[in-house]
């Protein structure tokens, strides 16, 4: 029968209209919500892996991070949140897509700010998050791993200096001294290696630093005469 849906709204409607109205003494008395209101869209730093899915599902582009490459490993490091409830419709679609669950609505629906900008909620990563998110398992493989690069580092100067300094230093002269202190003291040749696995930039400057200190001692050298032709 046509406009049975309409007599069924309208009859709702009266119900509700006859019944007794309830005032609610807000803000001395917080409302009593539903179990699955939706209010603030809180974030869990430790749970996040920055995979961009929230990001991607949200219609009015109201979440964003940033990120960097985590040392010696193809995972991502989140280093700051930013939920922006300016453009939120809260409609719940970041935490349906989310696969670790960091994102959930709690029931804290004050979030009225008097400058616009401090209605952005800002997440920044943790101190001492590193160290607990690598578990002991982890930690000892990358130490593992490290180990075998500069073992293999250390083969590669031993083999064929010029070629792998050329990668770290620019001076032909600086290339030739210091592949001669590597194949005349392994302690060096260790050292360096080590800091071109763990940090490139710190080894350009050690590596700068052997080449002067031999530069000085070939120069007193030459002062004191030693190592030079004699006169007959």
């Amino acid at each position: 029968m046509n406009g049975q849906g309409l007599i069924k709204g309208l009859a709702i409607t009266l119900k509700h209209f006859f019944q007794k109205e309830i005032t609610e003494q807000y803000p001395d008395v917080m409302p009593e919500l539903a179990p699955r209101f939706r209010g603030c869209l809180r974030f869990e730093f430790e749970k996040c892996i920055a995979c961009g899915i929230c990001v991607n599902s949200c219609p009015n582009d109201v979440l964003s991070f940033e990120t960097e490459k985590r040392d010696k490993s193809k995972k991502k490091k989140l280093l700051s949140y930013t939920i922006d409830f300016q453009y939120c419709m809260f409609c719940n679609l970041c935490v349906e897509g989310c696969p670790t669950s960091c994102l959930s609505f709690d029931h804290d629906f004050e979030l009225s700010q008097f400058k616009r900008e401090d209605i952005k909620m800002i997440y920044l990563r943790p101190e001492g998050l590193d160290e607990a998110q690598d578990s002991p398992a982890d930690q000892e493989e990358q130490k593992d791993k490290e180990q075998k690069q500069i073992a293999a580092m250390l083969k590669a100067l031993q083999k064929s200096p010029q070629k792998v300094l050329s990668k770290l230093l620019e001076g032909e002269e600086d290339i030739n001294i210091l592949s001669e202190l590597i194949q005349s003291d392994q302690k060096t040749a260790g050292k360096i290696a080590e800091l071109i696995v763990k940090d490139k930039e710190k080894a350009v400057k050690v590596a700068t630093g052997f080449i002067n200190k031999d530069r000085k001692n070939r120069a007193q050298k030459g002062e004191n005469g030693e190592g030079g032709d004699k006169d007959v």
